[in-house]
């Protein structure tokens, strides 16, 4: 009988080690390799190579997915306005490195996605009661809505001829036709000067709109800021009249290829329309707006996609080793013609020379590709 207690009590004693190993494993908050990123400065790639009569639709550049979720870390404070429920309270600090890992897209601030050619930011953001402040979030809160527009300012201020698409892609726990919160944030983007260089909705259509518009012929640097909130000020373009920007929902890489093929043909044939993240929105043809390739796989919340994302260990990972075959994919030219805009994670991620392989096509394909 003795014998056997002691048996039980080993097995339990090694089914709580295994189970503390595979807890600390996943909880472990960084990566395993070396930070790869490109020796070029391309701070001013729109400048040296548009030409003032291009269509701002149809220009080629770099998107970053999730953009300023680079100061997450493992002790960084929850958003209870996105968390899921497993995110929160005992299974979420069990979970909590492994669901940090799930969280964080971008590995540079905003200044170095901007000196690695990245030109279309996808913005989340969150009030945080707390701090009584605005930040980015993507589940946990990272940066400082303020800082990351007063470093925009400095790079437009420094590189007149560069124009950036600021995609306010979700404001987090507000209704977006109350005017408070709207008030809120332009009065950020107008403490920080980033206000003065936007190029404002109702000028011209923006089907219409050259780089040679956007930056006054190369002599200033411009914005376009897109918001889905209802509050009318030129300032900010109008989320459903603007743009489309689909997303595969999906960790599986081939069905991800078949969907950015898919979508690539709806709006090829004029099939698609803009605003397709609004529920029950009727855009318009999505070729008057702009076109989002998103390029990203995303973690499935079941018991497939978990343990998927334990074997690929984060986005980022996940992203570098993605990036490099989305763009050599056979396809990605045809995707490239209708969705302009490539968004992915870790966008200026230089494994297997990912950014300045995607520089490179983006260039040529701004100077040779007329749609």
């Amino acid at each position: 009988m003795v014998k056997i207690k002691r048996i039980i009590k080993r097995i339990i004693l090694a089914v709580v080690l295994v189970l503390s190993i595979v807890l600390v494993s996943i909880n472990i908050p960084f990566n395993f390799y070396r930070q790869l990123e490109t020796e070029n400065d391309y701070s001013d790639w729109m400048l040296e190579t548009l030409t003032s009569e291009k269509r701002i639709i149809d220009i080629g550049m770099l998107g970053a997915h999730d953009a300023f979720t680079n100061q997450i870390r493992y002790g960084s404070e929850l958003d209870l306005s996105t968390a899921a429920a497993i995110q929160t309270g005992l299974p979420g600090a069990l979970i909590r490195g492994f669901s940090v890992k799930q969280s964080k897209t971008q590995v540079s601030n905003v200044t170095t996605l901007l000196e690695h050619g990245v030109r279309y930011f996808d913005i989340r953001l969150t009030y945080n009661t707390r701090h009584g402040i605005w930040m980015t979030a993507h589940t946990y809160f990272s940066t400082p809505f303020e800082d990351v527009l007063t470093d925009i300012d400095t790079f437009l201020t420094d590189h007149p001829g560069e124009f950036l698409i600021l995609d306010i892609q979700h404001v987090n726990g507000v209704n977006y036709d109350l005017n408070d919160n709207f008030t809120e944030i332009k009065t950020l983007f107008e403490d920080t000067n980033v206000l003065t260089y936007a190029y404002e909705e109702g000028l011209k259509t923006l089907d219409q709109v050259t780089y040679g518009d956007m930056t006054h012929d190369q002599t200033q640097a411009g914005v376009i800021i897109l918001s889905k909130f209802e509050e009318s000020d030129s300032s900010f373009w109008s989320y459903g009249d603007s743009i489309r920007s689909n997303w595969a929902n999906t960790d599986n890489e081939e069905t991800l290829y078949n969907f950015l093929s898919e979508e690539a043909l709806n709006i090829a044939l004029g099939a698609a329309k803009t605003g397709n993240q609004i529920p029950n929105y009727d855009g318009i043809n999505a070729l008057n707006g702009f076109r989002i390739m998103q390029g990203v796989l995303t973690m499935q919340m079941n018991g497939e996609g978990i343990v998927e994302a334990l074997t690929s260990w984060s986005l980022l990972s996940k992203a570098r080793q993605l990036n490099p075959k989305l763009i050599a994919h056979e396809d990605f030219l045809f995707w490239m013609v209708s969705m302009p805009i490539i968004m992915v994670d870790y966008s200026d991620s230089n494994y297997l020379q990912f950014n300045d392989t995607i520089m490179e096509i983006i260039i040529d394909f701004n100077e040779n590709i007329n749609i």
